[in-house]
């Protein structure tokens, strides 16, 4: 019977199906469950169930895994995840349930007729957690869309469709006003800098982040352009708008000192703290700002570095004094010193007869043309196009 009905390739469908299988939004004991039933058809030891049992887990588990640690038995494990599985449930159900809706005080018009309510937006800034749910929720942070319409390319705060609805509402909080020191029309206040490691310089666009606690390098821009990095003595721990941190956890990681040029006078040395921002690759935060106080024209979105700080340390001098060989007080910077043989000469190598025109001589050295004499022939030399546009 069993010759002719059972799976010869029994071992190798597992395979397939273990490789295949993914928590997805179910819970880690659903997960498990058909993660043992194909486990024990496979016959692999416990390093590759460990590793396999990892990859098919959700990204939130990963992270939180990873901050507390890879336990070093597939049992310990599985216990593990389902713990956390747990705990992170718990906590979206906490969530959802400590929000409460607000009701909106209706429009009243002249005739004492209550004014249709305005559409329900399909979701508020403030409510991010109490709208979505948690999966779509991490899904959108994680391929950086809009927590407001689920599209790329902007955030929350400055969502088109957002605005859309209030359009007609006067009032100034809900303007959207554009700041960009850069040629594109950008919601954000950005600035073009250079950055230089080494012989090696980057042209990038920076964001300023007043809400960001310190300055931040793409981990992406980093690894393309070879910009040396090392590890911070103690990591640090974000958090988001909403309170939870990072996804990616704790920054690990830091650039060497790098030396920034903002515009054609102002340069500094930084330390970016490496994270995963796609939308702009750096990123100055607060304490840039505290310690620069640019002078911001909002209107304009230009910035002008008049702080003492910047005067002492950022700014270039833009006044040189350069001593010309005309210049009959020059002080001499050093002193020929010629060997003996050459003593008799010494007047040969005296700087000052550069310092005056040679004297009037009796006699001229002219260049006699011959009257009538016809112009000598030479080679035509073919010149190229912008050779003869710039004749």
């Amino acid at each position: 019977m069993a010759a002719m009905f059972d799976d010869p390739l029994r071992a190798s469908t597992a395979e397939n199906g273990l490789r295949s299988l993914r928590q997805g939004r179910r819970s880690v004991e659903a997960y498990v469950i058909d993660f043992r039933r194909l486990a024990c058809e496979t016959g692999w030891n416990d390093v590759a169930l460990i590793g396999q049992f990892r990859l098919g887990l959700s990204e939130a588990l990963k992270d939180e895994i990873a901050r507390v640690g890879v336990p070093s038995s597939l049992e310990n494990l599985v216990q593990t995840a389902i713990q956390i599985d747990r705990r992170l449930r718990e906590r979206n159900r906490e969530r959802s349930a400590s929000y409460v809706p607000m009701s909106r005080p209706q429009a009243v018009t002249s005739g004492n007729q209550v004014a249709p309510p305005t559409p329900e937006e399909p979701m508020q800034v403030g409510f991010i957690q109490g709208r979505l749910p948690p999966d779509e929720l991490h899904r959108r942070r994680l391929h950086n869309l809009c927590l407001y319409c689920g599209r790329p390319n902007h955030i929350a705060r400055y969502c088109p469709e957002k605005n859309k609805g209030r359009a007609g509402n006067s009032s100034p909080l809900l303007r959207l006003v554009h700041l960009s020191t850069s040629s594109g029309c950008t919601p954000l206040l950005t600035l073009p800098l250079v950055l230089q490691w080494g012989k090696k310089t980057r042209t990038l666009t920076a964001m300023v982040d007043s809400g960001a606690s310190g300055n931040f390098l793409d981990k992406a821009i980093a690894e393309t352009a070879c910009i040396p990095v090392i590890k911070k003595s103690f990591p640090l721990q974000i958090q988001v708008v909403d309170g939870s941190s990072l996804s990616s956890g704790p920054v690990t990681k830091e650039t060497v000192p790098l030396q920034v040029t903002i515009g054609p006078g102002h340069s500094e040395v930084i330390r970016f703290d490496i994270v995963n921002t796609p939308l702009f690759p750096i990123i100055l935060g607060l304490p840039w700002l505290r310690q620069h106080d640019p002078r911001i024209s909002w209107s304009s979105g230009t910035f002008t570095f008049t702080s003492s700080y910047c005067t002492q340390h950022c700014l270039l001098p833009r006044c040189h004094v350069v001593n010309t060989v005309l210049d009959t007080n020059m002080t001499p910077q050093y002193q020929t010193v010629l060997p003996e043989v050459y003593s008799s000469f010494s007047d040969v190598f005296d700087e000052k007869g550069v310092e005056v025109l040679p004297p009037r001589r009796p006699y001229d050295c002219p260049i006699e043309l011959l009257p009538g004499a016809s112009i000598p022939y030479g080679r035509l030399y073919p010149l190229s196009e912008p050779e003869l546009k710039v004749l």
